[in-house]
């Protein structure tokens, strides 16, 4: 996330994303937050909880914010500097839709080699239905970041998001939007107890 553009209305969006996320976050993961943004708000706001965090951005600053906590600075081209199964989760929030399509896969095949048999990767990317809206609010309101909007390469909606994982050997075990339909938070599960399958639920 490139916080240092985020305004109140980006940071308040920011936060309830957050707020949904944690709710898959147990006591003594080993998380890697990829797309941490220079402030690493996600791996703060659980800090107490995980047993270790990394974050890595290209905007973030190396650093040890807390005992539990490492910051690097990276920019991903083809490989994460981390040995096979070294995460039990990995976030990646707000960060899928700015993803060059080339890229995707590198960056997929690398998170099934970091996580543990079971593991987790946690992705929130806003649907179909909030390009318009956020387009509006950054082009013509200008009341939320323009350079984050104006950087979506796509807008992720259920169907490929499945399709996504499928293609490099997860299974998407959850998914659910929030946020008014406009956002939505996916489980990609690495050889997850039951195969091809996903649940999607909407907010009432």
């Amino acid at each position: 996330m490139g916080t240092k553009d985020f305004n109140t209305l980006d940071l308040i969006i920011c936060r309830w994303r957050l707020g949904e996320v944690r709710k898959h976050i147990a006591a003594g993961d080993k998380v890697l937050d990829f797309g941490c943004g220079h402030q690493a708000l996600f791996l703060r706001s659980v800090q107490k909880l995980i047993s270790q965090g990394v974050g890595i951005d290209y905007d973030a600053t190396a650093g040890f914010p807390s005992k539990n906590i490492e910051i690097k600075q990276s920019h991903f081209k083809d490989r994460l500097e981390f040995p096979d199964g070294s995460f039990n989760k990995i976030a990646i929030l707000a960060v899928i839709e700015h993803i060059p399509f080339e890229l995707r896969t590198p960056l997929l095949a690398e998170f099934h080699r970091v996580l543990k048999d079971g593991g987790e990767v946690i992705i929130t990317t806003p649907t179909p239905a909030a390009q318009p809206v956020l387009e509006f609010l950054a082009f013509k309101l200008k009341i939320i970041s323009q350079p984050e909007i104006a950087d979506h390469k796509h807008y992720y909606s259920k169907p490929d998001l499945d399709s996504l994982a499928a293609q490099h050997g997860f299974d998407c075990v959850s998914y659910r939007t929030f946020q008014f339909g406009m956002n939505s938070i996916s489980v990609f599960a690495k050889h997850a107890a039951s195969r091809n399958k996903s649940v999607q639920m909407r907010e009432p």
